[in-house]
């Protein structure tokens, strides 16, 4: 099952206006609903034993999402990465809980900042239940990337597991829109904080009603968050994610 929503006007408008949330500066430990921090050459290879390697571009990043759908009796090691030649970018579509959410647009050049949630199989089966339901995220593999780990069993990897949207992507100008809150070296193109991302989808396609409104009807009412993912995804750049093989979760 999904993670059970606030149910305040106050506290449901910060959760889609703070996405992707705040992630630790390196890689970490969660543990007792806590960040430790992991670090490089000091941490135990034991902890990354059995268990898969996802990798975590939008709030799965964040240890607060992680306690929202594992809770604090988890324990799972996070390595801060570098991904190369993709970037992190706004999916066309929203989230049951009112945010744009982040999917990997192919980006010849670019560096940009991922982490890698190491799963047990039964927390794999939790995340699945927390990313596949809305059938908007799709479950697979990136295969020969280039992913440096910060921390971790190995200082690279080339194949790790991974969710994207197959709505493509939020679009500006005709081209995708990066995550502010995601670092990036070589990005080229606008990129936007959350609330930021949610006005522009309110000026363009909800222009009658003001932000806040747009996002609880979107929260609240299914049939106006489908109508809204309609009018982005006709909108949207198509996806790009050469390396990514779809997988039956």
């Amino acid at each position: 099952m999904p993670w059970k929503l606030p149910e305040s006007d106050g506290e449901l408008l910060k959760l889609a206006k703070g996405y992707p949330y705040s992630a630790p500066s390196g890689s970490y430990f969660f543990v007792s609903g806590e960040a430790r921090p992991l670090v490089a050459g000091r941490c135990d290879g034991k902890l990354f034993q059995d268990r898969v390697p996802v990798i975590a571009h939008g709030s799965n990043r964040a240890p607060e999402q992680l306690a929202r759908k594992f809770g604090k009796a988890s324990e799972i090691p996070v390595s801060c990465a570098s991904l190369h030649d993709y970037d992190v970018v706004y999916s066309a579509h929203m989230s049951r809980y009112g945010a744009i959410a982040a999917t990997l647009q192919h980006t010849p050049g670019v560096e940009v900042e991922v982490f890698v949630t190491w799963l047990t199989g039964a927390q794999l089966i939790r995340m699945h239940e927390t990313e596949l339901g809305a059938e908007i995220y799709g479950y697979g593999e990136m295969r020969g990337v280039r992913l440096v780990l910060e921390a971790g069993p190995a200082e690279q990897i080339e194949q790790a597991g991974i969710y994207l949207s197959g709505h493509g992507c939020l679009s500006f100008g005709g081209g995708p829109i990066g995550l502010a809150a995601v670092p990036a070296s070589g990005r080229r193109i606008r990129s936007l904080e959350q609330a930021e991302a949610l006005a522009l989808v309110q000026a363009r396609l909800r222009p009658a009603e003001s932000l806040d409104t747009m996002i609880l009807n979107a929260i609240r009412r299914p049939d106006f968050r489908h109508g809204l993912i309609g009018d982005m995804r006709a909108q949207a750049v198509p996806p790009e994610a050469p390396h990514f093989q779809p997988l039956d979760p």
